[in-house]
């Protein structure tokens, strides 16, 4: 009698217990952030999304408000937030007079994407950087505007003396060859303040068929549009409802941080740089 009434309440306790799990996979899919157009539209607080709907569906009282759904975009497994940092960058886009809005089109926000290349036979590791461009007509495309590439730079300056001497204007610029054959210090050659322009070298070597791109590694979205702020947001793949494209990392910054971020981390040449004039 007592192996026929435990084979009755494991029948019974089987189908609840897969009914909670379902409902648990459920929910970490609606809030799960899928794609970053997700991300924009909680951010803004945008109707008929699909964690507004499952809420809503969920408790027909629940009141949602912007506030709330930022928070949820941040990274919540990471100790190191600075909570005061959190708040004051919510209360600055929530502001009731003058609220902020995430634009897919926004020019100063980009994606930095790793990837894995096969240059000239050897496996490689690159970064091209990408950003929205709308056409004349209304369409919209990425398009790269730099990449980071540490086979591709300009080796360091080795002996600083070298260089076209001053006077070399006098004799007809006769050693214009050392800008071909003093390769070690061809930095020495070049402006101090000159940009890597790894972009045009990995379109050479791609047209001279010496790289090709195997697949993307890692995404990281850097959004830089917000006044007073860089965040960059990446994906975390896990099952739980904290989850998908959430905020990586928050750094108060002003416009000339913003240009000194955007040339350093990014490799941006100036005139790609728009935060006005710096402070």
């Amino acid at each position: 009698m007592r192996f026929v009434f435990c084979l009755l309440a494991v029948l019974t306790l089987r189908p609840v217990a897969a009914q909670v799990l379902q409902d648990e996979t459920t929910a970490n899919f609606a809030h799960q952030v899928k794609q970053i157009d997700e991300f924009i539209e909680r951010f803004n607080n945008q109707d008929n999304t699909l964690i507004k709907n499952y809420l809503k569906k969920q408790d027909p009282n629940i009141r949602i408000t912007r506030q709330g759904l930022i928070r949820g975009l941040f990274n919540a497994s990471d100790t190191s937030w600075r909570k005061d940092e959190i708040l004051r960058f919510i209360g600055q886009v929530t502001d009731t007079i003058q609220p902020v809005f995430l634009n897919f089109f926004d020019q100063n926000w980009y994606a930095e994407v790793n990837c894995a290349v096969t240059h000239r036979g050897k496996p490689k590791n690159m970064t091209v950087i990408l950003r929205i461009q709308r056409e004349k007509n209304g369409m919209s495309k990425w398009v790269a505007v730099s990449a980071i590439a540490d086979f591709m730079r300009l080796p360091v300056r080795r002996d600083t003396t070298t260089g076209l001497n001053p006077l070399s204007h006098a004799t007809d610029f006769m050693n214009i060859d050392l800008l071909a054959t003093d390769k070690k210090n061809i930095r020495n050659y070049l402006p101090n303040q000159r940009w890597d322009d790894i972009l045009s070298v990995f379109l050479y070597e791609t047209q001279s068929n010496q790289l090709s791109i195997r697949q993307v590694n890692k995404i990281t979205y850097h959004f830089m549009q917000v006044e007073g702020w860089v965040f960059t947001v990446n994906r975390f793949s896990r099952q739980t409802r904290n989850s998908g494209w959430l905020v990586s990392r928050l750094m108060p910054a002003n416009a000339t941080a913003k240009r000194q971020y955007a040339r350093e981390k990014l490799n941006l040449p100036d005139d790609l740089l728009g935060f006005g004039t710096p402070d």
